[in-house]
């Protein structure tokens, strides 16, 4: 039987490899959770958080919330994003000399994305970069429950008196998770097209 380091540093290495899939799918969820229970606390005044009925419940939702935000977040805002910044012709995926639509280069983007060699530095390397991006959309999350809950907000809540504040941390995060989308598409961009990186 493997001794606790062993179990500890078994457990850590799959926590690791897991990570963008928690921040894909998880955080987002307990960020949104969180926000309504700051901004409405009524909805929770009969919570016991220390039933495992009621924890059982509140992790579901959360699951269902996270992820329906993430999918919506991932093919609607992220993506209008990506499209902006194709307009720009920021590396990858960037309008090529044969450019019909920004659906055209982001498909043939994705196809050779998919088709790059499977060695073990290329696999790091696109581990990187969806951990890069799930990180993004997370940064892009606490941005948009920050104005989200600066608007919408019960008297009762923490946040009532504080909308300049969220939107100041609003404005601040959003800029980051654009700058960080920039630099995770250059990152993207010279992995799959290493000939451009040197």
């Amino acid at each position: 039987m493997p001794d606790a380091p062993d179990r500890v540093r078994g457990l850590l290495v799959e926590v690791t490899r897991h990570l963008s899939g928690i921040f894909r799918h998880m955080l987002p969820g307990v960020l949104l959770l969180g926000g309504v229970a700051l901004a409405y606390p009524e909805w929770f005044g009969n919570v016991d958080l220390k039933s495992w009925a009621h924890l059982a419940v509140l992790a579901v939702i959360s699951i269902a919330a996270g992820n329906t935000w993430y999918a919506l977040n991932r093919y609607g805002f992220h993506q209008v994003l990506d499209y902006i910044l194709w307009r720009a012709r920021s590396h990858g995926p960037s309008r090529t000399s044969a450019s019909r639509s920004y659906v055209d280069d982001l498909g043939r983007y994705a196809r050779k994305s998919l088709h790059t060699p499977t060695r073990d530095e290329y696999a790091r390397a696109r581990e990187h970069v969806a951990f890069r991006a799930s990180t993004v959309l997370l940064i892009l999350t606490v941005g948009e429950l920050s104005v989200l809950f600066a608007f919408l907000h019960s008297p009762n809540s923490v946040f009532r008196g504080r909308q300049l504040y969220l939107l100041v941390v609003a404005a601040i995060t959003l800029a980051i998770a654009i700058w960080q989308m920039v630099i995770t598409r250059r990152i993207d961009y010279y992995i799959v097209n290493p000939e451009d990186a040197a």
